[in-house]
């Protein structure tokens, strides 16, 4: 059998994931020339300690991303699961299962909220999830008691000593991240609910044909995209030991910057778990760039905006070309 390596080789550069590696490179390799202290396993520690959060919660919104919805509550979300959380080890003395279990549990209602205004309600995704975002914004200070919601001070919380040690020189939620991928990838390319979410992206009308549940699809991409942004929120409050209202703010356009970036299409029916992980690296990268040659940290939000800006027009022309003469 004979194996042809040009053919392979342009079919992994024509990938979105090449794509999003060349910008990705090039900003390394001009951020180091004038800073040579930026390539160093340190500073990419460092800088993979922060994604991880962003990119668990991108994961969850690239779901939404990929039936053709968008969900920007997800920061918000997140921050509502880690206060939940807290309060309920805290103020109600419970267990450190139970506790995640019902914060999660309130982040799939969150979730399932969403997916019923969108879905039955014929809100437009924005305003529906604008709403929720909000809601759950204020609702991570009732919680708030005029202290903080302290999980170091408990000297028999278990997950402590878990989220303070280092496997193979990263914490856990790292490897949570990774897992969280994985999961990710098999779901989309392996299995039949993964395909009838790009389905019901791609064309809602064939899917419906096709004997697809649309709706069904739909609600529950929003349940996961809450799901996910509710392990990022408790993730954080657990690696830093305190509940804090304002986790979350501001995650949500992050979150999605990196899933555009990454070759998620706006339209629906593209996802790619391991693109959203390389998005977020470079909206991070673009952002620690920028602090490393001394640039205003103010010019933050404006990189976001002109990367998503960049995405969404490769997007656009993409979605030209799939449309026959």
């Amino acid at each position: 059998m004979k194996i042809d390596i040009r053919k392979g080789t342009a079919k992994i550069l024509q990938g979105d994931e090449a794509g999003v590696l060349i910008p990705l490179f090039i900003i390394m390799i001009v951020t180091t020339i004038f800073r040579p202290d930026f390539l160093t396993l340190g500073n990419f520690k460092a800088m993979f300690t922060q994604i991880t959060f962003i990119a668990i919660v991108a994961l969850g919104a690239s779901m939404t991303l990929m039936v053709g919805n968008v969900d920007i509550s997800t920061g918000r979300v997140a921050g509502l699961a880690g206060i939940i959380m807290s309060s309920m080890v805290v103020d109600h003395q419970w267990g450190a299962a139970p506790a995640i279990l019902f914060a999660l549990c309130i982040a799939l209602a969150v979730g399932l909220v969403n997916g019923f205004l969108v879905v039955y309600c014929n809100m437009t995704d924005f305003i529906a999830t604008m709403g929720t975002l909000y809601i759950a914004g204020g609702m991570r200070y009732l919680f708030i008691k005029g202290y903080q919601l302290s999980l170091n001070t408990l000297e028999d919380f278990p997950l402590n000593a878990v989220f303070k040690a280092r496997y193979a020189g990263m914490p856990i939620y790292f490897w949570i991240m990774l897992f969280l991928i994985l999961f990710m990838t098999v779901l989309i390319k392996k299995t039949v609910f993964g395909r009838r979410m790009l389905a019901a992206g791609d064309n809602r009308e064939v899917a419906l044909l096709a004997g697809i549940n649309v709706n069904r699809v739909r609600i529950i991409a929003y349940m996961a995209s809450a799901f996910f942004a509710g392990i990022a929120g408790i993730l954080i409050t657990l690696d830093i030991g305190l509940g804090l209202p304002e986790t979350g703010d501001g995650w949500e356009f992050r979150a999605i910057a990196g899933c555009v970036v990454g070759g998620t299409s706006l339209a629906g029916g593209k996802s790619s778990p391991l693109g959203t992980l390389i998005g977020v690296t470079l909206v991070f990268v673009a952002e620690n760039a920028l602090i490393f040659l001394g640039l205003p940290t103010t010019l933050r939000v404006a990189v976001q905006g002109a990367l998503m800006a960049a995405a969404v027009m490769v997007d656009q022309l993409r979605q030209k070309r799939k449309i026959p003469a």
